[in-house]
């Protein structure tokens, strides 16, 4: 048990590096974008900015995902690396269905990952909020700049 507790914690902090890397590369290029001018329209702007941030967000989380289902391929878990990536994505976004299961020792790694998609989704969210609400204070600098004479 401790064996498996400790390969859930190694996987995890492996997530979370792998979090920081994106985090690390969607902060980046949000800061690079925010310095550009807002534009004569800024809607257009900011929803491109947040969709790039969005994509580069997620493709880091589908990457851990993708690295749960690594380690449980590893394991003999499943079949398949389909099955693998099916059950790594339900855990990691806590949806649970519940229709594909780890069996024996390893089951303990389920409620592991599921914390871990938690913090990593929390990250995420953490990242997106603070762009909205640097977006939303460049937007309100242009609109106030806009309708001074």
């Amino acid at each position: 048990m401790i064996a498996v507790i400790a390969l859930g914690l190694l996987a995890m902090s492996i997530c979370l590096a792998l979090q920081a890397l994106a985090s690390m590369l969607a902060a980046r290029y949000f800061a690079h974008a925010m310095i550009k001018p807002i534009g004569p329209k800024p809607w257009r702007a900011i929803f491109l900015q947040f969709s790039v941030l969005m994509i580069v967000l997620m493709v880091g989380n589908i990457v851990q995902v993708a690295f749960w289902a690594l380690l449980y391929s590893v394991l003999g878990a499943f079949e398949d690396f389909e099955t693998a990536m099916y059950f790594s994505g339900v855990t990691f976004t806590s949806l649970g269905y519940g229709d594909v299961v780890l069996h024996g020792r390893i089951r303990l790694l389920g409620p592991l990952q599921a914390a871990n998609g938690l913090m990593m989704f929390g990250i995420t969210t953490a990242l997106f909020f603070s762009a909205i609400q640097q977006a939303t204070a460049k937007l309100t600098t242009a609109i106030r700049s806009a309708r001074e004479p």
